[in-house]
C-alpha cells in the first residue's frame, strides 16, 4: 500500500495577483519547523563522518553542534518545497515553472516566513483575427527594373584592372602604403599598413582618406590628419585624430563585362535571352517573398493591436536574451569590438524588452487561433514537405529522410506556422495595389 504523502499546515496571504502572476506570503509554525529541523539532523547523522566515530554513530549533540546551519537550510528548503505548490493549489493557480522565492525569514525557535512569486500562462480568446484589412503591393517588373538588375549582376562580376588614366576618383580602388602617428608624432605601428586596398566608393571608407587621395597620382606621397568619429567601432581610434603619411602604390578601376551571350555563358546560361529570363524569374521569386513578408507583417501588427494582455515576464526576459545574443553575434561577425557591442546592447535594452514582449504575446495569440480553429498538421502535410525537399535535392533522398527524422520538431513548428498564416491570409480582406517596381537608388 502506497504511503500517504504528508502535508504541512501553513498560513498564506496573497500580496499581489494579476492575470499572469501571483505573489504570496506564507507562514509555517515554529513547531512544524522544529520537526523538520530534527528530521534534517537525523538525515545528517546517518551520513556524518567525524574523526573518532563510525559513520552513522556520531552523537546527536555533536551533530547539532557542527551541522546546525546545514540542518536549518535543509529544513527551510524542505518546507518550502512541501508547501509552495499546495499554496498555489489553494489559489487555483497553475504555474509555468517552480515559483521564485523572493525572500524568507527564519531564526531557530521561530516560525518560518517566506514570500514567493509564480507565473502562469494567460488564458486568452484571440480577437479580430478574421477579415483583417491588408494592402498587398504588387510590383510589376518593368524593362527599367530588369535592366537595373542585369547591371547589378554585371557589377557583381566586374574585374579590377589598372586605371587607364591613373587619376584617382571617388570610384577608384587605391592600393596604398601608410604610416600612422598620434598627435605627439609618436609612431603607431599597429595601424601601419602596406598594400592596403581602399574602395573609395564605399561608405565605410573614412571621408578623410577620400579627400586626401583626391587628385593624387601613383607614386605620390601625401600627409593627412584624419579624425575618427566618436562611434567608430575600433575604440582605440574612436574620437581621435591620427596623422598619416600615405603613398599611392596602384590605382585600379572596375571593368564591367559586356552584356552579351559570352557573359551569359560565363553565368552558366546558354545565351543572353536565357540570362534575362533567369534574372526575371529570380526577381519574381524575391518579389513574391517580399509580398508575403509584407502581408504577414500587417497581419501581425493588427493582431498585436487588437489583442493586448499581460504575459509572463520570465518568458519576456528569456526572449530578450535571445534577441540580444542574436544582435551581438551579428555585430561581432561584422568586426565590431566587444565594448562597442556591449554599449549598443545597453542602449537598446528598452527596445529589446518591448520587442520581446511582442514576440511572447504574439506566440500566445497565434496558438489561441490555431486551437480555436482546430488547425492541424497531418502526416500528409509532412510527407508533402518531404517530397518537395526531395525534388529540390535530387540524389540526396537519404539525407532528406535523415533530416526529417532529426529535425521533426522544427519541421512541425514550421508547418504549423505555414498553416496558421495560410488560414489568416485566406480570411483577410486583401486589397491589391499594382505598381511599377521601384528602381534602386545609386
Amino acid at each position: 500500500m502506497a504511503q500517504e504523502k504528508k502535508t504541512i499546515d501553513f498560513k498564506s496571504s496573497v500580496i499581489d495577483k494579476k492575470s499572469c502572476s501571483i505573489t504570496v506570503d506564507v507562514e509555517v509554525s515554529e513547531n512544524i519547523v522544529a520537526e523538520e529541523i530534527n528530521s534534517a539532523f537525523s538525515q545528517i547523522q546517518r551520513k556524518a563522518r567525524i574523526d573518532g566515530f563510525r559513520q552513522g554513530k556520531v552523537p546527536v549533540s555533536i551533530v547539532k553542534q557542527k551541522f546546525t546551519a546545514e540542518a536549518k537550510d535543509r529544513a527551510v528548503e524542505s518546507i518550502i518545497r512541501k508547501t509552495v505548490l499546495n499554496v498555489l493549489e489553494k489559489e487555483v493557480f497553475a504555474p509555468i515553472d517552480f515559483p521564485v522565492v523572493e525572500e524568507f525569514n527564519y531564526e531557530l525557535g521561530q516560525a518560518l516566513k517566506y514570500r514567493f512569486t509564480a507565473e502562469r500562462h494567460p488564458q486568452i480568446d484571440a480577437k479580430d483575427y478574421k477579415n483583417i484589412p491588408v494592402i498587398k503591393e504588387v510590383f510589376k517588373i518593368t524593362d527599367e527594373s530588369l535592366s537595373q538588375s542585369l547591371d547589378a549582376l554585371r557589377e557583381r562580376n566586374a574585374k579590377l584592372v589598372p586605371s587607364k588614366s591613373g587619376d584617382i576618383t571617388n570610384e577608384s580602388f587605391v592600393s596604398v602604403d601608410y604610416d600612422a602617428f598620434d598627435t605627439d608624432g609618436k609612431a603607431l605601428p599597429e595601424i601601419t599598413a602596406r598594400g592596403h586596398m581602399l574602395d573609395l566608393s564605399s561608405e565605410n571608407v573614412l571621408k578623410g582618406f577620400r579627400d586626401a587621395l583626391a587628385g593624387t597620382k601613383i607614386g605620390k606621397e601625401k600627409d593627412a590628419d584624419i579624425e575618427y568619429p566618436a562611434d567608430y567601432p575600433n575604440k582605440t581610434l574612436a574620437g581621435k585624430t591620427i596623422s598619416f603619411k600615405i603613398k599611392v602604390i596602384e590605382v585600379k578601376e572596375k571593368e564591367l563585362p559586356e552584356l552579351s551571350d559570352d557573359f551569359a555563358k560565363d553565368m552558366g546560361i546558354e545565351n543572353l535571352e536565357g540570362l534575362k529570363t533567369k534574372v526575371k524569374e529570380t526577381i519574381e521569386v524575391e518579389e513574391k517573398r517580399r509580398q508575403d513578408m509584407n502581408v504577414e507583417k500587417q497581419i501581425i501588427a493588427h493582431l498585436l493591436e487588437k489583442n493586448k494582455f499581460e504575459v509572463p515576464q520570465s518568458l519576456v526576459e528569456e526572449q530578450k536574451k535571445t534577441l540580444v545574443k542574436r544582435m551581438k553575434d551579428y555585430m561581432q561577425n561584422q568586426g565590431a569590438s566587444k565594448e562597442y557591442v556591449e554599449k549598443e546592447a545597453e542602449l537598446k535594452d528598452a527596445k529589446f524588452k518591448e520587442e520581446a514582449e511582442k514576440d511572447v504575446r504574439l506566440s500566445y495569440i497565434l496558438n489561441a487561433i490555431y486551437l480555436s480553429e482546430n488547425l492541424t498538421v497531418a502526416d500528409a502535410d509532412i510527407e508533402a514537405e518531404k517530397n518537395k525537399m526531395r525534388t529540390s535535392n535530387p540524389g540526396k533522398e537519404s539525407a532528406v529522410n535523415k533530416y526529417f527524422i532529426e529535425k521533426k520538431e522544427n519541421i512541425m513548428l514550421s508547418l504549423k506556422e505555414q498553416k496558421l498564416f495560410g488560414f489568416l491570409i485566406d480570411n483577410a480582406k486583401i486589397k491589391v495595389e499594382e505598381k511599377d517596381m521601384p528602381l534602386k537608388k545609386d
